[in-house]
């Protein structure tokens, strides 16, 4: 019995693909801006990076200086300069009083003494035009511009990781759709043989199992119409040489008696022997033409069955049925079993079967050996097995088979079992009817 495998939903494994891209993007995201973070960090607190800011705002401020012409007259001058320098924070002092600050607050300190280090922060001397020297309290930040590139850095590569995963998830995918689409032309070119790739346990690879389920069904469907349309042909080639060789000789034997082209009575009577035995022989093969077409072709008759018992079947299959055979110089050798169960036949249908296998044991039964006929009952079936030794020179094979087909077909339809094979220089015969079922009391 075939089990039919659970499918993981196509759904749920794109859900799970798109889940996992994202958090390996999230993820990445994060890194690269803790890292950008930490770099900025470091290097602001570089004792080296934080005095080459301060002395490069100092040198911006000597040039504003120069350029302007700022003297002690015009120093509210470097209020406008204070408001430029977005990233650092300064205040002017003359003496102790505060002058500017970057956020233009005036600081009057009449009372109040600033120290030098009062802040933490170093004081720079910055010379005017007119070569008067004040202080300076600079402190340099970093542009908080750099804090949102590092974000928008790590967004960006974060995003194309999402990205990038997810292609490389849903690529396996799409490549295997693309496969099925190749292997789909092919087949549909003609080619019925090309196999379909089975790969995962998804839906689209149910669609391929389906697929290849089909293409095997057309296969099998074109196979048995090459093995009928064969036969079909085999059959038409024997029946017109079959049939061409009786009517012929019966023809002229006909010719014969209407133009009385006979000598005496006894000539006549040969004569009619020869038609009647060839008007037999040619009934023979229309008889085998019927088998051909109750093996291939549909038919719509209803068996009429009728019940027997086994023991009175198998001793008529004894006693009367192999009486040919029996005329022909050949012998019985029947061993049965104990016999009591009952089964139902159609008599027309199964003395066509013994037919048959009459005509084959007159084609190929060497009757210096016996014909072994074997019955028992075993698991609710009648077994009849019958054996025979090959005449020498002969082969138990038929052209097509049809005889032993047609018994085949007919046992089937009684939902039995018919079967032949070679062994050796034996050919043997099996057959199986079920039996009715006992009524229990």
């Amino acid at each position: 019995m075939l089990i039919k495998k659970r499918r993981r939903r196509l759904t749920l494994e794109l859900i799970m693909m798109t889940l996992i891209s994202l958090i390996a993007g999230v993820l990445t995201a994060q890194i690269l801006e803790d890292a950008g973070l930490q770099y900025m960090l470091d290097k602001i607190a570089d004792d080296d990076y934080y005095e080459h800011q301060t002395q490069d705002c100092l040198d911006r401020l000597q040039d504003f200086i120069r350029t302007n012409q700022v003297t002690e007259d015009n120093i509210e001058l470097l209020a406008s300069w204070a408001q430029k320098e977005k990233n650092v924070y300064v205040v002017f002092y003359q003496d102790v009083d505060a002058l500017f600050s970057s956020n233009m607050i005036l600081e009057e300190s009449e009372d109040a003494e600033i120290p030098l280090n009062g802040r933490g922060l170093p004081y720079y001397d910055v010379t005017l035009a007119d070569g008067m020297v004040i202080k300076a309290e600079l402190e340099c930040y970093m542009d908080p511009q750099m804090f949102y590139v590092v974000d928008i850095a790590g967004y960006t590569a974060g995003g194309m990781v999402f990205i990038i995963l997810l292609f490389l998830l849903i690529h396996r995918k799409i490549r295997y759709i693309n496969r099925l689409d190749y292997e789909l032309k092919i087949l549909g070119s003609g080619n019925l043989e090309y196999p379909m790739t089975i790969r995962g346990n998804d839906e689209i690879t149910g669609l391929a199992e389906g697929i290849e389920s089909l293409k095997n069904g057309i296969l099998d469907q074109q196979l048995m119409k090459d093995e009928a349309e064969k036969a079909n042909m085999e059959l038409v080639t024997a029946m017109s040489h079959d049939l061409r060789t009786p009517l012929t000789s019966l023809i002229g034997y006909l010719e014969l008696l209407t133009m009385e082209r006979y000598e005496d009575e006894a000539q006549m009577q040969k004569y009619l022997g020869h038609c009647r035995e060839k008007a037999f022989q040619l009934k023979r093969m229309s008889d085998r033409l019927f088998e051909y077409f109750l093996v291939y072709g549909k038919r719509d008759y209803q068996y009429q069955f009728q019940e027997l018992s086994c023991e009175n079947l198998l001793e008529d299959l004894c006693n009367s049925q192999f009486f040919d055979w029996q005329e022909q110089g050949g012998s019985l050798e029947c061993r049965i079993g104990k016999l009591s169960g009952r089964i139902q036949v159609d008599s027309e249908y199964l003395q066509r079967v013994i037919d048959n296998l009459i005509s084959n044991l007159k084609k190929y039964g060497d009757v210096c050996a016996p014909l072994e006929i074997q019955a028992s009952e075993k698991e609710g079936m009648l077994y009849i097995c019958i054996r025979n030794r090959i005449k020498p020179g002969k082969n138990s094979r038929e052209s097509t088979q049809i005889g032993l087909r047609t018994c085949r077909r007919i046992l089937e339809e009684h939902r039995g079992v018919f079967s032949w094979y070679q062994e050796k220089e034996y050919f043997h015969v099996e057959m199986e009817l079920p039996l009715i079922p006992a009524i229990k009391k």
